[in-house]
């Protein structure tokens, strides 16, 4: 086996993290997806990630209305998508998000159990703790905890199901006859009374990949105790370093060795034979979404509302409070709101329709957006992964089946090429591709 260190480029798969023009956009220049269900474009993405040698598809769970108007009928459940979407590939790695907040642990550790074993060993968990008090109510939970107690639960929760996933083997009798054998956990806890033994085989990984969203200081303690894959945000090189360094030091402190879990920055590309064809393609893009509808919409991921009278006024910067002042109780990812305060204040002047289209109608909530021509966006690859702070991307293109098409016929070439870029399927279980 080489030792050659491959870049991971992971598929998101939501539509609500494509440009909110591009049904519109993909209308007009055909070839986008068939959408008599929501699950149909998931498929087709999926077939086409695998085309392209991804090493995994993202798929986050949105356990309620998402805050704004979805073109994509309401969002799959993911361990669903994924179990149709397992039979349809052979190598693309399937990492279902979850809330720790919302699920039972044992309930979960069967589901997700359940898809590794189709898989054949490529499933994974995106442990999320959830950001919205009204999906809270759809779970019969009074409200919504606060950031420091949602990652405690999550603490807990995962401790439950790696012990459920990791007490349970497959084993060769004296007979000859291979069974399996399951032991209980007896865990009593402060959120959790869990008996076990889980009754659902291991895969040929033994258990799913955990993948976690760790950027304020609670998400990363609890990421570097349980995390093998981290999505994170990085707008820029040196953000990626600064996190590399955070995530480092409490996995140290965690007992797990510097550098093993990766983190994988959200990106989302907007690309063409030129910058110019590339800058094109967000302008056509742009003119497709209604931004008088969209703007009230612009915050509300963060559980934040702001006035204006009109979308091309000044952005409102004093309406925005800091992101220590509220690293406690803001809703949604903090490192998103980190992402998004920087970009404002970075950008003096910035209307209420830029803000908008940055935080909202572009797609990828507050991740990194790059435009320009494919053989700048290898370039620009290349650059991140030689500075070895970032173990990949995961890529939130802005219209889904177009743009992944193009990028497979594209970038791919070019990134194996550069020799940067696995050029054949990685057949390894998720969790060793990872650890590699």
């Amino acid at each position: 086996m080489s030792n050659q260190r491959y870049l991971h480029l992971n598929l998101v798969g939501n539509e609500i993290n494509h440009h909110q023009g591009a049904p519109a956009y993909e209308r007009d220049h055909g070839g986008g997806p068939s959408r008599r269900n929501a699950y149909l474009p998931i498929l087709e993405m999926g077939r086409l990630a695998e085309e392209g040698l991804c090493t995994a598809m993202f798929l986050g769970d949105i356990a309620g209305t998402a805050g704004s108007p979805a073109p994509d009928h309401g969002p799959p459940e993911p361990i669903t998508a994924f179990a149709a979407l397992a039979c349809q590939t052979r190598y693309l790695g399937l990492i279902a998000t979850a809330s720790t907040s919302f699920y039972d642990p044992y309930n979960l550790a069967r589901l997700l159990g359940s898809l590794d074993q189709i898989s054949n060993g490529r499933a994974g968990f995106n442990a999320v703790t959830s950001v919205s008090e009204e999906w809270a109510l759809n779970y019969s939970k009074e409200s919504h905890p606060d950031r420091k107690t949602r990652y405690q639960i999550a603490d807990e929760f995962l401790d439950v199901v790696t012990g459920l996933w990791e007490n349970r083997e497959l084993r060769f009798d004296p007979d000859g006859i291979r069974r399996f054998y399951a032991d209980p956990i007896n865990h009593q806890g402060k959120n959790y009374q869990v008996l076990g033994p889980l009754n659902v085989a291991p895969s040929p990984q033994g258990r799913p990949l955990i993948a976690q969203a760790g950027g304020s200081g609670p998400g990363i303690k609890v990421a570097a105790k349980h995390a093998e894959m981290v999505f994170t945000n990085a707008n820029t090189r040196e953000q990626a370093a600064e996190y590399r360094a955070q995530l480092d030091q409490a996995l140290a402190e965690a007992g797990r060795a510097k550098g093993t879990v990766p983190a994988i920055p959200g990106l989302i590309p907007y690309l063409g034979r030129t910058l110019a064809e590339a800058e094109e393609k967000q302008r056509e893009l742009d003119q497709h979404v209604d931004y008088e509808l969209y703007a009230p919409f612009a915050l509300v991921q963060f559980g934040l509302e702001y006035t204006f009278d009109s979308i091309d006024d000044p952005f409102p910067l004093d309406q925005l409070p800091k992101p220590e002042d509220v690293q406690d109780t803001i809703k949604s990812t903090y490192g998103n709101y980190v992402g998004l305060y920087t970009w404002i204040t970075e950008h003096p002047g910035a209307t209420v329709r830029d803000v908008t289209a940055h935080s909202l109608a572009r797609g990828g909530a507050q991740h990194r957006k790059f435009i320009g021509s494919y053989d700048d966006f290898v370039e620009d690859l290349a650059t991140w992964h030689a500075d070895g702070h970032v173990g990949g991307f995961n890529l939130m293109f802005p219209t889904g089946v177009i743009d992944i098409r193009e990028f497979v016929a594209e970038v791919v070439p070019r990134l194996i090429d550069r020799g940067i870029y696995r050029g054949r399927p990685d057949s390894r279980p998720l969790r060793e591709r990872f650890s590699a």
